[in-house]
């Protein structure tokens, strides 16, 4: 048997002549000290495990602080405790079911919903509107070095931002404010990294640092400001030790960057880029972070086009995630993550459910998760060729004891006019639980073909590994003449 390489790093998307490659619900595994003869290998992404469900929905924020999960959901604001346990801190008498953002001084929580300041202290539990010179209409909020900053939206053409009094963020003294200064556009966020602060415009990425100057202590860093837009103001996560966000370049073209230093890097590709770009709205595009197994993972849905992707930082591949078995394109159930308790919990979508990521959970939430992907091409020279048998090394004898999964299938199509279409599906059990030495997941008579590509799917609630794949290859008499 001659071993395939047929699992490449592209995405399916400009044509499928090039490339057909595609990957949902699953990401690669690099290999330090590759035994069978790969150094990668294909993993199926966590599944949803239930943690708790909040009285009021949707979520709209979560902060983790001090073993507690924060969440407003609704127009409520809960804590959580790593038990499960539910408490209501106040309510919010003007909200909206936009994200809203959260942050923390370490003796108040602020609370930035577009419309109202909320503010929390741990001391008295008290949950009151910040009232004191506070711009109202903020959708954003950070804490650096005892100051809670937040931008000032629809105020002198929307490009300022104020902030507090020293660990108070019930006070904001109504001078205490500035101006982005590269570019007159709108501020859209407000961030905090290495002990710096980051200006999101529309058009352009301001850099500023405390200096500790009266009466205001923010100067902006010479030389450091981007020709990038924030093209989605939910697209922003602090991912793998930088911010990870949704850029709109000069040319009017959206694509997903991380900060390197002061320099924006681009991270996604152009296959990606040519489905983003196609949809008709991605302002709302929404991501979060998370880290499992050691593989730093950036999440980003675009609501309005239904769709998933999950940027995986070691391999710098991109995969498509999905809730659900439809075979058309959708969205992860995942709306909005945060670091807690050792894992990453994230919100339901459209209910007041929150769930834990979990490498050994296999649906989401008790539904099934579809995995699958789609092959390199296989072809010979441009000549025709037979597969007279294909084999694939899965991970075996991990059937459940009963119910879907107790025998569980992968089903393989195969396509042979370039991965327009598949046909042909069949099915083979990788092994009840306990049978690690097969069946071997074996297929045969392919027929002949000048190009070959497969897709690989499952849908039972079990581990989906893929370690190699090996085929007979029989030239056909075109090519001995």
């Amino acid at each position: 048997m001659k071993t395939l390489k047929l699992f490449g790093s592209d995405t399916k998307s400009l044509t499928p002549y090039a490339t057909s490659q595609r990957r949902l619900n699953c990401y690669f595994e690099i290999v330090n000290s590759p035994e069978k003869g790969t150094n990668i290998y294909i993993r199926g992404t966590p599944g949803l495990k239930y943690f708790v469900t909040l009285p009021t929905s949707p979520v709209t924020g979560m902060l983790a602080y001090n073993n507690i999960l924060y969440v407003v959901a609704g127009n409520v604001f809960y804590s959580v405790t790593t038990a499960g346990t539910i408490t209501a801190l106040g309510t919010m008498s003007n909200y909206s079911a936009n994200k809203v953002s959260l942050s923390t001084n370490g003796l108040q929580i602020l609370i930035s919903n577009g419309t109202t300041g909320y503010i929390y202290t741990f001391s008295g539990s008290t949950f009151a509107v910040v009232s004191s010179n506070y711009t109202e209409a903020a959708t954003s909020n950070c804490f650096l070095n005892g100051f809670f900053i937040v931008n000032m939206p629809g105020v002198s053409g929307g490009g300022q931002f104020q902030i507090s009094n020293v660990y108070d963020g019930t006070t904001w003294q109504a001078l205490q404010f500035a101006t982005a200064e590269t570019s007159p556009d709108v501020l859209m966020s407000v961030d905090a990294l290495h002990g710096e602060l980051i200006l999101w415009g529309a058009n352009h990425i301001e850099f500023w640092q405390d200096t500790g100057g009266n009466p205001f202590p923010f100067s902006q860093l010479s030389g450091t400001a981007q020709d990038w837009g924030l093209a989605a103001n939910n697209s922003r996560a602090h991912f793998n030790n930088t911010i990870a966000f949704l850029g709109l370049n000069q040319q009017g073209q959206v694509q997903v960057m991380q900060l390197n230093g002061y320099q924006p890097q681009r991270i996604s590709d152009n296959n990606i880029e040519h489905i983003i770009n196609s949809f008709s709205i991605v302002s709302d595009a929404i991501a979060f972070a998370y880290n499992t197994d050691g593989h730093p993972m950036y999440q980003i849905t675009f609501p309005s086009a239904g769709r998933s992707f999950l940027y995986e930082g070691i391999s710098n591949l991109w995969s498509e995630v999905q809730t659900g078995t439809s075979t058309n394109t959708a969205r992860h159930i995942a709306n909005i993550g945060m670091g807690f308790d050792n894992g990453c919990y994230v919100s339901d979508s459209t209910t007041g459910i929150i769930y834990i990521f979990d490498v050994n959970t296999f649906t989401d939430n008790g539904t099934p998760i579809r995995r699958e992907v789609e092959t390199n091409h296989v072809e010979l020279q441009g000549n025709k060729f037979t597969i007279g048998e294909l084999w694939f090394d899965f991970q075996l004898g991990q059937g459940l004891q009963s119910g879907q999964g107790m025998n569980p299938q992968i089903m393989l199509a195969t396509s042979k006019d370039n991965g327009e279409t598949f046909h042909n599906e069949r099915w083979t059990s990788i092994g009840m639980v306990g049978q690690y030495k097969g069946p071997r997941a074996i297929y045969r008579r392919f027929g002949q073909s000048r190009d070959f590509v497969f897709k690989i799917t499952m849908t039972d609630p079990v581990p989906f590994v893929i370690i190699r794949a090996s085929a007979v290859i029989e030239p056909s008499a075109e090519v001995q003449q």
